[in-house]
């Protein structure tokens, strides 16, 4: 009605713009958001170049988008926009729903391109540090790509969009921090994938690269390590995995934290628990000596499926070992500060020594090399002619643990060598005996000094005269070479030819001297079958012995077991047949209702413990006292082994299945009592 002046004007028009806008953008309904944070998502995916995998290809390509569909949906969401806005619906609460998509995309964005992509950079593409410029960093493939993405398209996007908001503005340091945040979504993805890049190594170094150049504060490197600690408690230390599996990735542990961390820091954090689990195996110890003694041909077998075959390759690597001189920081002008999150006691390792991280997680190098001495005692002893793996992996373990640690494996080789010229020696002094002393061709004898061998215990039974005769000249032969000793024979350690003649067949087996002791009680005069029991009291052998033996020659159709329990030898195969087809009917006789009553005598008891055992099984007990009298009042089995394996200066050797049987035996002695599944002493 009344004339305004033109700067009245425009400002009375400003503010009715203004308050009309704040009306039509408070008024927006739940669905108008909802419709354009569909519509805007859309558009963003397109000009970001983000593929979406519910529209990827069935091979799984991704879709390429030309620059022509790229421009024309960059234009269509200007213009959207803008129109947004000349309707006021482009306020406070659009602003906050382009930066929650923003947000979004990012993270999109590094699900959809970096997921499962673990590999190294192509070309190294060099930066300049942020400490010195004097030394040069690298940015891995997959930084670079990101960095690039979030300042020529997400930058951008979003510099064309603010600039039509107004009074939003986007600087280069926003573009820095975008950046910053890209790379920590990048490492978030790669913590979490950390388990399955451990797996994958050496095929996954792009992804410890990312991660390298990501995890550079302490908080992302305790968020590492309590990622993967958790992870590894769910996917790995549980009985449904081996104790190879566990082994091997533990070895890819090692292998891939030296390249994220070289002060194994990260490494320590997260395999204490790993440790502790590998000292719960029974197993672990003798899969790592079997692997190093492996032969480099069995890398590439199917020798993987049974033995750590990676400790090959490994123990003949120079780049694996480290000495005390090479750990010397006072001369190293590659030295750095130990990282801001290490302990006070931290050392720096230059080499990653997968070798000698392995033996000092089974607690001290003492159980390691007590195991050694154990296999390779086991394979002297066997029909195995060079031991040329043993001897250097040997050589090469003295490099780690020392001439003296090793010097009963030395004496050990030492004796098999020495056994083979005094054996050769041996029988050609037989040529001198008169015709009257039994013959000794047929036997032969690796003698062992009994200072150095372990402790192979000793099983006596009675053999055939026939070998006792051939042991006492082979014994006497070698007093006489040898004046200041004496052999004592280990029986149940021995192998034996034997020859069977049947009616219908002649059988020629390599068994172990008892097998060929049993067998030999059936070719006596007027004893072809004999029970269980009467077989134990003629040849005093001990039962488990004498029930393997017993199912040898049962499982190669030499003996056969009769209703009755005796066993009698098989002279035609048609025989064996016909038993057994007879015992089948005769089960199904039993089943169908018979009420026949079998009685069978009870088996006499196993011959006792020897004096040694039982000296050690008083030693076992002194320790489990001890343990439940000042560590805990009460303990169950599985701790109680894994106590005793630390604790036994010498290995403690029993499986759980033994310390369970010895436990049992103190809970009927009254000596302890077994209360919710954990064993306490009872108080006198």
């Amino acid at each position: 009605m009344r004339p305004m002046k033109p700067e009245q004007a425009d400002l009375a028009l400003k503010k009715f713009h203004r308050d009309l806008h704040a009306i039509v953008g408070n008024s927006m309904s739940s669905a108008l958001v909802s419709a354009l944070r569909t519509v805007l998502g859309h558009m963003m995916k397109t000009v970001l170049g983000i593929h979406s995998r519910a529209t990827a290809v069935p091979d799984g390509k991704k879709p390429e988008r030309t620059q022509a569909v790229i421009d024309h949906t960059r234009e269509e969401l200007v213009q959207l926009v803008d129109s947004l806005c000349k309707v006021g619906i482009a306020g406070e609460r659009f602003q906050i729903l382009f930066a929650e998509l923003l947000d979004g995309m990012m993270v999109m964005y590094v699900q959809e391109s970096f997921t499962g992509d673990w590999g190294s950079s192509d070309q190294d593409v060099p930066m300049l540090d942020s400490l010195t410029s004097q030394h040069q960093s690298v940015q891995p493939r997959c930084i670079l790509q990101l960095s690039d993405w979030v300042e020529n398209h997400y930058a951008r996007l979003a510099v064309e969009i603010t600039n039509r908001l107004g009074g939003v503005e986007v600087s280069w340091t926003d573009v820095e921090k975008w950046k910053e945040t890209a790379v920590g979504r990048l490492a978030t993805l790669r913590i979490n994938e950390l388990f399955d890049i451990v797996i994958n190594w050496p095929n996954s170094e792009g992804g410890i690269e990312d991660l390298r150049f990501a995890i550079t504060t302490p908080q992302r490197r305790l968020q590492l390590t309590d990622a993967f600690s958790a992870t590894l408690q769910n996917r790995l230390l549980h009985p449904g995995r081996s104790t190879l599996e566990i082994l091997r990735t533990y070895i890819a542990m090692i292998r891939t934290f030296h390249k994220l961390d070289h002060s194994r820091v990260l490494l320590d954090r997260v395999a204490y628990s790993l440790q502790l689990y590998l000292c719960t195996r029974e197993d672990t110890v003798r899969i790592i000596v079997t692997g190093l003694l492996s032969a480099p041909k069995e890398v590439d077998s199917e020798a993987r499926k049974t033995k750590l075959v990676e400790l090959v390759g490994l123990l003949y690597d120079p780049t694996q070992y480290r000495s005390e001189r090479q750990d010397d920081e006072w001369d190293d002008f590659t030295w750095v500060p130990p990282p801001v999150d290490a302990g006070s006691n931290y050392k720096r390792r230059k080499s990653e020594d997968v070798i000698g991280t392995l033996i000092s997680a089974l607690g001290s190098p003492e159980v390691f090399i007590k195991e050694f001495q154990n296999i390779i005692g086991e394979r002297l002893l066997s029909e195995q002619v060079s031991f040329d793996q043993e001897t250097g992996v040997l050589d090469l373990l003295k490099k780690r643990f020392g001439e003296s640690s090793l010097q009963a494996c030395d004496v050990m080789i030492k004796d098999i060598q020495d056994s083979r010229r005094l054996d050769g020696v041996i029988h050609r002094g037989v040529l001198s005996q008169p015709e009257a002393v039994p013959r000794i061709w047929n036997i032969h004898a690796k003698i062992l000094s009994r200072l150095y061998w372990p402790d192979v215990g000793e099983e006596n039974f009675d053999l055939p005269s026939t070998v006792v005769a051939m042991q006492e000249t082979y014994g006497s032969i070698f007093e006489h070479l040898k004046p200041s000793r004496k052999l004592k024979w280990l029986n149940h350690l021995g192998y034996a030819t034997v020859e069977l003649e049947f009616e219908d067949r002649t059988i020629v087996e390599e068994v172990r001297t008892y097998e060929a002791a049993v067998i030999n009680a059936f070719s006596e005069e007027n004893a072809s079958s004999w029970t269980f029991e009467e077989l134990w009291a003629k040849m005093q052998i001990d039962e488990d012995l004498l029930t393997a033996a017993l199912q040898l020659w049962e499982r190669k159709n030499v003996l056969h077991k009769q209703r009755d329990g005796r066993y009698v030898v098989i002279e035609r195969l048609s025989d064996a047949i016909e038993s057994s087809s007879a015992g089948s009917s005769g089960m199904a006789t039993l089943a169908a209702g018979t009420t026949d009553k079998i009685q069978t005598s009870p088996r006499k008891a196993k011959v006792g413990v020897s004096e040694k055992e039982k000296e050690k099984r008083a030693v076992y007990w002194q320790f489990i006292v001890g343990m439940l009298t000042n560590s805990s009042p009460a303990m169950p089995l599985n701790n109680i082994a894994m106590m005793m394996k630390m604790l036994i200066p010498d290995g403690f050797p029993w499986s759980n299945e033994e310390l369970q049987e010895f436990l049992a035996g103190k809970l009927s002695e009254g000596e302890l009592e077994l209360v919710g599944g954990k064993y306490k002493l009872i108080k006198k």
